[in-house]
């Protein structure tokens, strides 16, 4: 009876590790969508809130409005406000 003797050299490895290592490069990649984030994300990071001992403001960074609590008591008093119209009632 005959021996089976299989015998690999180590080009024959190497170049199919390479080709193994590339086709799953090549499966796991995904487009960057042109830089932009997912909508879902970016709406996330829309809205800002610092609050202190004295008030919390919320701010729309898209828009601009926001609403505040100025005297930060059990019941809130939230007070609406626009950043523009503020803006332009301090530069006059």
């Amino acid at each position: 009876m005959k021996t089976i003797n299989i015998a690999i050299d180590l080009r024959s490895f190497l170049m199919g590790a390479l080709t193994l290592g590339g086709l799953i490069t090549l499966i796991n990649f995904k487009p960057d969508h042109d830089g932009q984030p997912d909508p879902a994300v970016l709406d996330t990071r829309r809205f800002q809130v610092v609050a202190s001992d004295k008030q919390t403001i919320i701010l729309d960074t898209k828009t601009g409005r926001f609403i505040l609590d100025p005297f930060n008591t059990l019941k809130p008093k939230w007070v609406i406000g626009d950043f523009e119209e503020v803006h332009k009632r301090e530069v006059k």
